[in-house]
């Protein structure tokens, strides 16, 4: 199991279109130097979007296994991976 930690976020367009209001990637890295970002995309309206909630949002995934590329927060603050 790989020990990933946040190194950078930023907001970026929501990539799946009109039905997301904002969007964020957040960059984690591991002790080895290896990198893989996360897009962190909130359904529209969306009144919990921010860079920090989306950085909460990558830290649920980081312990376990596989990091998901793209999970998606709906309306309920509810997180599916895409």
């Amino acid at each position: 199991m790989t020990d990933w930690s946040i190194s950078k976020s930023w907001a970026v367009e929501p990539p799946s279109g009109a039905r997301y209001d904002a969007a964020y990637i957040v960059r984690l890295s591991d002790k080895a130097g290896a990198t893989q970002d996360m897009v962190v995309e909130f359904e529209a309206p969306s009144a919990v979007a921010s860079v920090g909630y989306a950085e909460e949002i990558a830290r649920r995934f980081r312990g376990g296994g596989e990091l998901p590329g793209h999970v998606i927060v709906d309306v309920q603050r509810a997180c599916r991976i895409a």
